[in-house]
C-alpha cells in the first residue's frame, strides 16, 4: 500500500468528527482532548462537533469506534491542517 508523505498514519493530526447526538464534553475532553460544539437549531437533528488532535490514525479508529459503542452516528471524519482556524461551532459545514 503506497503511502502519501504529507498524511503519514503514524503522526499527530487535527481531526473534525461530526456525529448525531450529544456527546458528554467532560467525557470527550478527558478521553481525547477534544473540543465540542452542539447544534442548538430545533428543526434539525441534534448534532455534535469535535475537534481536536488525535496522535495517529489508530487513535482516530479508536474515537470512532467509541463514538459507536455509545450509540452515536458518526456523519462525517475530516482531517483538518493544523494551521488553519476551524471554528467548533459552524456544524453546517459541507465536508
Amino acid at each position: 500500500m503506497e503511502q502519501f508523505p504529507l498524511f503519514p498514519m503514524d503522526m499527530p493530526a487535527t481531526y473534525r468528527i461530526c456525529v448525531i447526538g450529544d456527546v458528554d464534553s467532560a467525557y470527550a475532553e478527558r478521553l481525547w482532548g477534544m473540543k465540542l460544539s452542539h447544534n442548538e437549531q430545533p428543526s434539525e437533528l441534534e448534532q455534535t462537533a469535535m475537534v481536536g488532535e488525535v496522535a495517529d490514525q489508530a487513535a482516530l479508529v479508536g474515537i470512532i469506534n467509541a463514538l459507536y459503542n455509545a450509540g452515536h452516528t458518526v456523519l462525517s471524519v475530516e482531517r483538518i491542517r493544523n494551521d488553519d482556524n476551524h471554528p467548533t461551532d459552524d456544524l453546517n459545514q459541507d465536508t
